[in-house]
């Protein structure tokens, strides 16, 4: 008659066992994170998006994905109304800058806009093509509060009419660096200089221009 042998294993080898266990637990565990790493990665934000805005004017920003809180670093420059989870109502309130932060459901950052409040170059811009409509040169920038005039236009009148419009969009805050081209007549031509020599071997003296 065959005997049956047990073979019973002694502690050493369950702790051994369980270590086993535990290791692929783990080892699945990790597995599952990476996938889902995998599955949902996240986006590095890059640089923060300009955004222009005037006083007492808004605008509707566009979200890819649902917005969960939004944070303005300075309310007195602008005012932020979230309307749905991916829109998110933008208004100019003050002259200067700040900037808007959005978050998403996983408290991740989702985006950053620099807002720049200023003046309405647009209307400005319209304005002064109605009014002097062959005067094609002009250039204006604006700076929060300022506005920065260039280019040339074709009289004094002309000259000072731009600045009297540019002045009721920007009070005192006009910079101006416009030309009057052609030159007034009888203003001096720029770039010419005169040049007396004097002739050693004679007593003529001669003007030469450069």
């Amino acid at each position: 008659m065959m005997k049956t042998t047990k073979k019973r294993v002694g502690d050493g080898g369950l702790w051994a066992m369980a270590l086993v266990i535990v290791g692929a637990l783990l080892g699945l565990g990790d597995a599952l994170a990476a996938n889902e790493g995998m599955a949902h990665p996240l986006s590095p934000i890059r640089e923060a998006q300009q955004v222009s805005l005037v006083v007492g004017k808004s605008t509707v920003l566009d979200m890819p994905v649902a917005i969960k809180r939004a944070s303005l670093a300075d309310p007195q420059i602008a005012d932020a109304i979230v309307l749905s989870p991916k829109q998110i109502y933008v208004t100019g309130k003050g002259y200067g800058s700040t900037n808007l932060t959005l978050w998403g459901k996983d408290d991740q950052v989702l985006a950053i806009f620099d807002l720049d409040v200023g003046v309405d170059l647009t209307r400005l811009k319209q304005h002064l093509g109605e009014l002097l409509p062959d005067e094609t040169n002009l250039r204006l920038k604006g700076t929060n509060d300022h506005v920065t005039v260039s280019g040339t236009v074709s009289s004094e009148a002309r000259l000072s009419q731009v600045l009297a419009v540019a002045e009721a969009y920007a009070p005192k805050k006009v910079l101006n660096f416009l030309k009057v081209y052609p030159e007034p007549i009888g203003s001096p031509a720029p770039d010419v200089q005169t040049v007396t020599v004097e002739v050693i071997k004679g007593t003529s003296v001669n003007s030469v221009k450069f």
